[in-house]
């Protein structure tokens, strides 16, 4: 059972002010856009005895029955959630803005994801696969954009703001593929594959471009496009079961869903002109 750190009685107030930029178990978090400090931390013990698949195809590993970090977003922001852990952690954030698991991004074994966060509570689950084991979370603001790459070579969950002569050229974005809707039942039965809740990235379209969009992935990837002019959705075009398409593209917002036949995997998509 989690053991939650409160600031109790006035006697000892002045000791919970003195740390509250020290990490603390369990601890919750209220947050907006240019939060201090940045970053800031927690710790905890991963893991519980519900699988986290109960939130989408895309989470895994083994998360307790209550959420062990509670986010309160204040206003819309780029989120980085990373873990430190001694085991092999994974990580579910969900909320207003939508859900978002990973299990390996932050390298050895452990979570990291990026997410744009609207306001509202948002519930953090640390979870693990094997054994349990202690973790820290750092949670820091992606400014310019979530998982923003200014030298365009695969930010996580990186958003994108594109004209006509854009460069770098190409530019790219990394993430995990799919999620728990159908694109089928949301985009058209020309679109296929599990996508997720909320888009992978979103694309600001500042002069009409023709771009080209691909992926290549580990596994049997789709791609869905949605914005000014209509919807674009492409399952094999690039080859080895990989997604590709080119539109013209006129200014405006742009959102970009990147999802899967059967499995899950990873994926990095590049952002090309295409002349």
């Amino acid at each position: 059972m989690k053991r939650h750190v409160s600031c109790g009685i006035a006697a000892a107030a002045m000791l919970c002010l003195a740390g509250a930029g020290q990490a603390r178990d369990y601890a919750g978090f209220t947050l907006g856009a240019g939060f201090t400090p940045d970053p800031q931390t927690a710790t905890g013990l991963t893991g519980g005895n519900l699988q986290a698949s109960r939130y989408g195809s895309q989470c895994s590993g083994m998360i307790d029955t209550t959420p062990d970090h509670v986010i309160d977003v204040t206003s819309t922001l780029d989120l980085q959630l990373a873990v430190d852990s001694t085991t092999d952690s994974t990580l579910v954030l969900t909320g207003p803005a939508g859900t978002f698991c990973d299990d390996d991004s932050g390298g050895l074994l452990d979570a990291q994801l990026t997410a744009r966060l609207t306001p509202g509570r948002y519930e953090v689950y640390v979870g693990h696969l094997g054994s349990a084991g202690s973790y820290t979370l750092t949670l820091s603001e992606a400014l310019g954009g979530a998982g923003s790459d200014s030298a365009g070579l695969g930010g996580l969950y990186r958003d994108f703001s594109l004209g006509a002569g854009f460069t770098p050229d190409p530019q790219r974005g990394s993430g995990s593929t799919g999620g728990p809707r159908e694109a089928s039942s949301v985009y058209g039965a020309q679109c296929s594959g599990m996508i997720d809740t909320s888009p992978d990235h979103r694309l600001e379209v500042t002069s009409k471009v023709a771009l080209r969009l691909s992926v290549e992935s580990t596994t049997d990837a789709t791609l869905v496009l949605v914005g000014q002019g209509g919807t674009w959705c492409d399952d094999d075009s690039r080859g080895a079961l990989d997604p590709e398409l080119s539109a013209v593209l006129m200014p405006g917002n742009y959102e970009i869903y990147v999802g899967h036949i059967s499995d899950s995997g990873s994926y990095t998509l590049s952002l090309t002109e295409a002349r």
